[in-house]
């Protein structure tokens, strides 16, 4: 009886174990992907599913992008979410993509500016958002690199009321960031969207491979899910959400 006890106990244990809350370290507020008023947004509620099928809860902790990975290296959270060059880097595990961000540059239609190449922007008033010569690129470095004009900001709702407001002639943004504040907007104009960016790939990181593999399973669980769909239809209105999965084919 007493060794039927201990198992027992021993079996709850690890049941709470598994269940345990997960700390999960994301961005600060970037709406449609993360609001922080109402703990909401496409990615938080992504990864809040992923980790709901991975058996745990997501606890969100929300920090300024450069304090992401120190914070996970040092103890300080369970997942975090990185780009996709520190993948090579030692002493994390990486999951598979599970957000693809789409930078675009945005200009008034009325302008009838051209712009196919990051170098088109050398000679124009820019803003971005703040560290975008950190992602985008060589060719976008160096073209703003000698643009007095250029600037860059973390309020991304002042980039758009800048573009309508005559103030810029061009900003650079994500598209889905962009389409949300332009609809928030109170006085829009007609816009063009310069598609001269790849995509930005965003992965999971992970001090522990086992947590990593199981959140592999879980995205994969949900990106094969209506749900998937349903959550890009509510925030992007559209889906734009295609992924690399080397676990998955057509």
């Amino acid at each position: 009886m007493a060794r039927w006890l201990v198992f027992c106990i021993s079996l709850l244990c690890c049941a709470q174990a598994l269940s345990a809350p997960l700390n999960v370290l994301v961005g600060q507020n970037k709406p449609p992907y993360i609001r922080l008023e109402a703990v909401s947004g496409y990615e938080i509620e992504l990864l809040r599913e992923v980790v709901r099928r991975m058996g745990h809860e997501a606890v969100f902790i929300f920090v300024p992008n450069a304090r992401i990975r120190p914070l996970l290296e040092s103890g300080n959270g369970d997942i975090a979410s990185l780009q996709p060059d520190l993948a090579d880097e030692t002493g994390l595990f990486f999951s598979q993509p599970y957000i693809r961000y789409q930078n675009v540059v945005v200009t008034r239609s009325s302008d009838e500016l051209t712009v196919q190449h990051p170098a088109d922007l050398a000679a124009k008033t820019v803003i971005a958002f703040q560290g975008a010569t950190k992602v985008l690129g060589a060719d976008y470095t160096d073209a703003i690199r000698l643009n007095s004009q250029y600037s860059e900001t973390v309020d991304q709702r002042a980039q758009v009321d800048m573009l309508f407001s005559d103030r810029v002639q061009a900003i650079v943004l994500d598209r889905n960031i962009f389409t949300f504040h332009q609809q928030n907007n109170t006085a829009p104009a007609a816009v063009t969207m310069h598609e001269v960016f790849g995509s930005t790939l965003y992965r999971a990181a992970f001090r522990d491979p086992v947590l990593q593999r199981a959140f592999d399973r879980a995205l994969l669980s949900v990106v094969l899910d209506t749900w998937y769909q349903q959550l890009q239809l509510k925030y992007f209105m559209q889906l734009n959400q295609q992924l690399p999965n080397k676990f998955y084919c057509e």
